[in-house]
């Protein structure tokens, strides 16, 4: 297997428990998927460098959709590899966690990372109230990353299978 097959593959698969972890926001909060387990859905979305206004324009559309998303017992925490400023969460008017991971190794668990140059792969991450893995979408530009409509539908039809 080359390179570049191992790239386009997969880091996890559906129905596999999330890797765990813990990453502090901007304030200091840590944050964990074993906080959500039993409760919540989880979308982790991993972004590029928060200063394009691509990365910008992207969050803000998540956030725009964030009641739809809780109205499906769904929490989010956006991970990118920089270092989180104190007041960009409030700038962008997040509803939900900005956490940084400089270092790479919580990213590099989930999808492809560069260390040599700090990049990644955008990437969602879909996990059930169970941590277990959904769905999972990496795409080469974060333009390429499903629309939030068809993630709202993942979470609907998961729903639907996890009601009694």
């Amino acid at each position: 297997m080359t390179d570049r097959d191992k790239a386009a593959q997969p880091l996890l698969e559906p129905g596999q428990l999330i890797p765990s972890f813990s990453l502090p926001d901007a304030d200091g909060m840590m944050y964990s998927p074993w906080n959500y387990k039993q409760r919540q859905h989880l979308v982790l979305l991993f972004t590029r460098s928060i200063s394009s206004s691509e990365t910008r324009g992207l969050l803000r559309e998540f956030a725009r959709h964030y009641a739809a998303f809780r109205e499906e017992d769904c929490s989010i925490l956006v991970i990118t590899p920089d270092p989180v400023i104190n007041n960009l969460r409030a700038e962008l008017h997040l509803p939900f966690p900005l956490l940084g991971n400089p270092q790479g190794d919580v990213i590099a668990r989930y999808t492809q990372w560069e260390k040599a140059n700090g990049t990644l792969h955008p990437s969602i991450v879909l996990a059930d109230r169970y941590n277990a893995l959904y769905q999972q979408w990496t795409a080469e530009q974060e333009a390429d990353l499903p629309p939030i409509d068809e993630l709202l539908a993942s979470l609907r039809y998961l729903n639907r299978l996890c009601t009694p």
